[in-house]
């Protein structure tokens, strides 16, 4: 029997950074895909700007959740729910919190 193309948030472990917690969701073992596209979710609850992330890839991103900004490249951008942003492949990206609860964030790679 082939594994089912679904997943639920709960049943995947996080991944914990020092300013962040992360789920890959799909493009994973359990829910795999073609091409090197994932999307996950990540919970940022820091106030302060945490690891540059830089990836090979491009990236996608979408508020669900807290108010924040997002560094990409040098400029700060405010985000909250309902924006999302662009980040390029090899651009330098964090994400931090401005308001009292964390940003959570919908995350998608795609190949380039």
């Amino acid at each position: 029997m082939s594994k089912p193309p679904v997943c639920h948030e709960s049943d995947v472990q996080k991944q914990v950074h020092a300013d962040r917690w992360s789920k890959d969701l799909v493009g994973t073992k359990s829910v795999a895909t073609t091409s090197g596209f994932s999307i996950g979710v990540a919970e940022y609850p820091s106030t302060e700007f945490g690891e540059r992330q830089r990836h090979a890839d491009q990236e996608a991103v979408y508020c669900i959740s807290g108010v924040g900004e997002i560094l990409i490249g040098d400029k700060v951008y405010p985000v909250k729910p309902g924006s999302a942003a662009y980040v390029g492949p090899g651009v330098v990206h964090c994400t931090r919190r401005t308001g009292t609860a964390p940003v959570k964030l919908v995350y998608a790679h795609g190949a380039i």
